[in-house]
């Protein structure tokens, strides 16, 4: 005679997948309480969604909030330790061409300061208002290129323009120029698996970026490569927030376009990413901008900030509160997601106190619904504090911050938790009253056809949209 164990246990199939969760949600307690301590706010979030979702937050946490980078973060030191190595005679040579900005630190402590670039002056920048201008910037730095082609982008499309720039690679590829293109996994993923083949037939090469590996006993789903990088023989580089893709032509973005030996710094930051996801190591002079060249011709001085969930301090979030304390009469913010800390708040508000003009400009529609309405739950403490917060007609993915009349800060990070915390982003501080102007009256013509937003505003919000931005507030912390 046969037993059936769960009929004599009076518990059916629905009901042994309902234990298990629950077991696996025990388990999985301790594994949230290391990850997320001195972050109890993000404990708290994960553990409740354990208990109230058990088998749908275990499998949440276990791809996608746990970390899984020790061996890769001892790689990538690895590969920064020997960049370091073979690039010092170069930076020896450009000690002349640094110069200082006035927001940032003079010192740095040792675990931050491979990532915090020293200041490099001697460089021309040009603003790239829109999209469109950078598609043009990208096209004409291909065309021009003799030696090297270096691209890193999070997002590469097969579209118009992500067709067009392969195809211009492929050419250049087979004219004997050096061409490697470097695409995130996650961030590309809708592109065909062959869409690169003929760059790679032609000679380039095309690496993703932590690609996906679900029976891993690590995935790293959640760990991006959200950099936008295009360098043309190491003496000029084009960064911001633009990834490649026909949409970004109807988003409101904008990026740069650098000469000089601050894109030193943005090829170091590509060599190392390239060496993690590919294994070629390119620490060569003859990747670098050297002093015996051409001159740019300017006197902006950059300063490259690379961050990511290998540092035990994310670099950005630290410079970013830096350079807000720092500032004294102007403090003008653009970004398409914003769910700050309590710190980044807290240094917004103080901000004001000292009497600090902060304008924070968002988008009123965004791709991200989500994120949206988990921002608005922050406008109330920022508008009672002082900071004036304007929302522009459609999507606006610039990332800028205009700090007083001389600095700028731009590139591929936001101002949430994701960017602070699982992202791998590159910023630009940029010392030049040029470009801040220009972004000045740029910013204006964005803010002309923006609404401010008032606590009246708020408070005329139906009870259903103020319950929506609180619940998608709440999921803010389980990044």
């Amino acid at each position: 005679m046969t037993v059936d164990w769960e009929i004599a246990a009076g518990i059916g199939p629905l009901e042994s997948l309902w234990l298990l969760s629950w077991l696996g949600a025990l388990l999985t307690v301790p594994s949230v309480l290391l990850q997320r301590a001195g972050r109890p706010l993000a404990a708290l979030s994960w553990l409740l969604a354990l208990f109230a979702i058990p088998a749908a937050a275990v499998l949440g946490w276990w791809l996608l909030g746990r970390t899984h980078l020790q061996r890769k973060r001892r790689r990538r030191r690895r590969a920064a330790a020997r960049a370091s190595a073979s690039l010092a005679e170069v930076r020896s040579r450009l000690e002349d061409a640094t110069g200082t900005i006035a927001c940032l630190p003079a010192s740095l402590p040792p675990d931050v300061v491979d990532r915090v670039f020293p200041p490099s002056g001697g460089n021309r920048v040009a603003l790239l208002p829109d999209t469109a201008a950078a598609h043009a910037a990208w096209l004409d730095m291909i065309d021009r290129a003799q030696r090297h082609l270096h691209l890193l982008f999070y997002i590469w499309r097969d579209d118009h323009i992500g067709r067009r720039i392969r195809d211009r690679l492929i050419d250049k590829a087979a004219a004997g120029v050096e061409v490697r293109v470097l695409y995130d996994a996650i961030g590309s993923i809708r592109l065909p698996r062959r869409f690169f083949e003929p760059l790679r037939e032609a000679g380039g090469q095309a690496v993703p970026f932590m690609p996906i590996r679900l029976l891993s006993p690590a995935p790293t789903i959640n760990f991006r490569n959200h950099r936008k990088l295009l360098l043309a023989d190491g003496r000029q580089a084009c960064t911001g927030g633009i990834n490649i893709g026909d949409e970004y032509l109807d988003w409101r973005d904008i990026g740069v376009r650098i000469s000089g030996p601050g894109v030193n710094q943005l090829q170091e930051v590509f060599i190392d990413d390239w060496y993690f996801s590919s294994g070629e190591e390119l620490a060569d002079s003859a990747y670098f901008w050297m002093p015996d060249g051409p001159p740019a011709g300017g006197d902006a001085v950059c300063e490259t900030i690379a961050s990511g969930p290998d540092q035990a301090i994310n670099v950005t979030r630290d410079m970013v509160f830096l350079a807000i304390s720092r500032c004294r009469r102007r403090l003008w913010i653009a970004t398409p997601y914003f769910v700050p800390d309590p710190a980044l708040l807290v240094a917004l508000r103080t901000a004001v106190y000292r009497g600090v003009d902060v304008r924070l400009l968002l988008p009123a529609r965004s791709d991200v619904r989500v994120v949206r309405r988990a921002s608005r739950v922050f406008y109330d403490e920022l508008l009672t504090g002082g900071v004036r917060i304007y929302e522009y007609p459609g999507m606006s993915h610039a990332k800028v911050m205009l700090l007083d009349e001389d600095v700028t800060m731009l590139g591929s990070a936001n101002l949430d938790i994701r960017s602070f915390r699982l992202n791998f982003e590159l910023n630009s501080f940029i010392t030049d009253r040029r470009l801040n102007g220009e972004l000045e009256r740029l910013f204006r013509q964005w803010l002309d056809v923006s609404a401010p937003v008032s606590l009246a505003d708020l408070q005329r919000s139906g009870t259903l949209a103020r319950l929506a931005d609180s619940l998608a507030h709440l999921l803010s912390p389980l990044l």
